[in-house]
């Protein structure tokens, strides 16, 4: 059997509109693209006064139980516990931008200095505003110039690319106010409305408590509304700093909205409900399993996945794939599938979620060049990285690779790796000859039945990651062969 080749894994190169700026910033794009020393000296800054210690908890989201344990853990092992934050928070696909963004909010701008080099030059203002508070820049940061002009800076929100910069959205956010306010009076008449204060009541006004996630723009909460247990994702415009910023997250806002009710399958997360008053709000079915990501990768979960539950998984995921892919006349391409967008129930049966970058494909399926790259990168195919070709054989690349991750319990990226990459790590067992029961998450036991699902898992998985986007199979075939497995 042939084996893939190895993928490149360099930065995603923007649209040259900054010219050299910017193409020298295409090798680094996520935390774990910075170079080794230069992170040591960013880890040795945060250990001052035990910065890192707040930045995590403040901003990256880990409980003070997750930090004492990194810093016990560190403190037996001799290492660094900032930069073991770093690393663990970079496993996620976290950008330098976002990291850049972080820490601007807890004002570590020696930190900032230190990074600014990977950073747009665009986002430098954020250091600029600790260094001189003017007019001038304040007013940047309130939307505008001293002379009380709009002037708004771009902020890039994972790999998309920002556009030209539009008109700011009204703070309200009203559906009257809203940049998509055509789409939205069609859409928003067939989904319930929630009222922003129902939702306050529904989060016991937004307890800490009830946070189930963290994400660069908002907060995921549970809630309880008119006895229903609910997720409810709210946009904080608290963190959102440009105009920019908010048209792409209500654009996200707006695609969620717009897919999630047109697709209703057993394997999509439902959506409940909408708000757009304040802060927008999208309200789903919430979903007590947590994420898929979650169960393979906490440090220390209740109990394993057992093979039979990561086989329903997979086939659940792949029902829900090939539905969007065969929905329509023009296939849904979800383009963001990854363990933290699976989502389980109390059942473990698997319900995808986050709808913010789907778009529309072609007829026929076949490849469309789209204007930026999207997604996160470890599950990204070359040829949507390197060239912008966008087909539902991006889906089956990532899923494929989510599959090697349900078999080994690996993460598709781990810099500590000497093949990085998952698909890299795979390739070279094959090319190897490496058992099946060398290769299997080592939390489970090592009998016959795991072997034979962890093999199916890959082996399904190879034929998703193939290079050549032709030579992947599509998702009705990788749900039948999960189904005969």
């Amino acid at each position: 059997m042939s084996t893939p080749e190895k993928q490149q894994t360099k930065g995603v190169k923007p649209d040259d509109q900054d010219g050299g700026t910017v193409s020298a910033l295409s090798n680094f794009v996520y935390i774990y693209d910075i170079p080794r020393m230069e992170k040591k000296r960013l880890a040795a800054l945060l250990e001052v006064n035990n910065k890192w210690y707040e930045l995590g908890e403040k901003q990256m989201g880990y409980s003070t139980v997750e930090l004492d344990s990194t810093q016990r853990c560190c403190q037996r092992n001799n290492r660094s516990p900032a930069e073991e934050l770093l690393d663990k928070w970079g496993n996620y696909n976290h950008t330098i931008t976002e990291l850049f963004v972080v820490l601007s909010r807890e004002k570590l701008y020696n930190c900032m200095e230190l990074i600014k080099r990977y950073v747009d030059p665009r986002y430098h203002v954020l250091i600029k505003h600790s260094q001189n508070d003017g007019q001038a820049v304040m007013a940047t940061f309130s939307g505008a110039d001293a002379n009380n002009n709009p002037k708004l800076p771009n902020r890039n929100r994972h790999l998309q690319q920002p556009d030209a910069a539009d008109q700011k959205p009204n703070p309200s956010n009203s559906k009257e106010n809203s940049p998509f306010a055509n789409e939205l009076a069609d859409l928003t008449s067939l989904i319930p409305k929630i009222s922003y204060e129902e939702l306050t009541i529904a989060t016991e006004n937004w307890s800490e408590r009830n946070i189930l996630g963290k994400g660069g723009f908002g907060t995921v909460y549970r809630g309880v509304f008119r006895h229903t247990h609910m997720a409810i994702k709210k946009i904080d415009y608290n963190k959102v700093k440009t105009s920019e910023a908010e048209r792409i997250q209500l654009q996200q806002s707006f695609n969620e909205l717009r897919f999630l009710n047109s697709c209703r399958h057993d394997n999509i997360v439902p959506l409940f409900g909408y708000c757009l008053d304040k802060e927008p709000c999208l309200v789903y079915q919430f979903m007590p399993g947590g994420s898929l990501d979650k169960s393979l990768f906490a440090r220390r979960p209740a109990s394993p996945l057992t093979w039979k539950e990561r086989m329903n998984i997979a086939f659940g995921t792949a029902k829900g794939l090939q539905y969007l892919h065969t929905f329509g006349e023009k296939p849904f391409i979800h383009g963001d599938i990854k363990p933290g967008n699976i989502l389980l129930n109390e059942y473990k049966q698997p319900r995808i979620g986050d709808f913010g970058l789907t778009r529309q494909g072609a007829l026929q399926d076949s490849s469309m060049v789209v204007s930026r790259v999207y997604g996160t990168r470890p599950y990204i195919p070359k040829e949507f990285y390197d060239r912008r070709e966008l087909s539902t054989k991006v889906d089956t690349y990532s899923f494929g690779v989510v599959l090697y991750e349900i078999g080994t319990g690996l993460r598709a990226w781990d810099e500590r790796r000497p093949d990085k990459h998952l698909k890299d790590y795979i390739a070279r067992a094959i090319k190897e000859q490496i058992d099946v029961s060398q290769l299997m998450d080592k939390s489970l036991p090592t009998d016959r039945e795991g072997c034979l699902c962890c093999y199916k898992l890959l082996m399904i998985g190879l034929l998703c990651t193939a290079d050549d986007p032709k030579q992947r199979i599509d998702m009705v075939s990788v749900m039948y062969q999960l189904e005969k497995a």
